[in-house]
């Protein structure tokens, strides 16, 4: 079995429709997980015209009603949780101003506290962060495989504007993968998943407004 991982679409925001080069990249998988910031329903229908779709809740999923913010999807013998990753803003805000300070991604127990929204997995997936992870935490794997959107990619909203700028400073340190748009795959066989990160080239974002 095969299973695509999106995260980070930001259609609507930032892309004004999903990638053709996501719909390749994900060509016969038998099934599509997205970690969050969906942003409009339209994604989910097009991701479901390729295959089965389970997807959880991001910070920018306003305008997508109904979905959880945590899930374990069960696949054969093994449980993979999916999970946007974003925490409270009491949590986040110290993160990102420490961030701003150090110019790069500074996040204190984040890896710890994805791991407790879960019991038995054998997988955690998760987005929000628009870095690509493979790491094991208390034991669980934690894969994410960086974002659909990434700023570096595209012109923001408001490029000039102090948010953006703010922003680019915590994306400063990321490493150069997380720069370049991908998905994930994660192969399901015998001996287990085996996720991997799969780089889908620039894409066009939306026209600043």
């Amino acid at each position: 079995m095969r299973i695509g991982v999106v995260a980070d679409t930001h259609v609507g925001e930032q892309l004004p429709t999903l990638p053709e080069a996501v719909v390749r990249a994900l060509a016969g998988v038998d099934l599509i997980l997205h970690a969050g910031d969906i942003s409009v329903p339209s994604v989910l229908d097009r991701l479901r015209r390729i295959a089965p779709v389970v997807a959880v809740r991001g910070n920018h999923d306003r305008r997508v009603r109904g979905l959880p913010r945590d899930v374990v999807v069960r696949v054969g013998r093994h449980r993979i949780g999916l999970t946007h990753g974003a925490r409270g803003l009491l949590v986040e805000l110290p993160a990102v101003a420490v961030s701003l300070i150090a110019g790069r991604p500074v996040l204190p127990g984040f890896d710890r506290a994805m791991r407790r929204r879960f019991g038995d997995v054998d997988l955690i997936v998760t987005g929000h962060l628009h870095i690509p992870v493979q790491r094991t935490v208390d034991g669980v794997p934690r894969f994410s495989p960086g974002a659909v959107y990434v700023v570096e990619d595209g012109r923001t909203r408001d490029p000039t504007g102090p948010r953006a700028r703010a922003y680019r400073r915590f994306r400063a340190g990321v490493p150069p993968e997380a720069r370049v748009p991908s998905i994930g795959i994660i192969d399901v066989d015998e001996d287990g998943l085996h996720p991997r990160r799969v780089p889908i080239g620039p894409v066009r974002a939306a026209a600043a407004r």
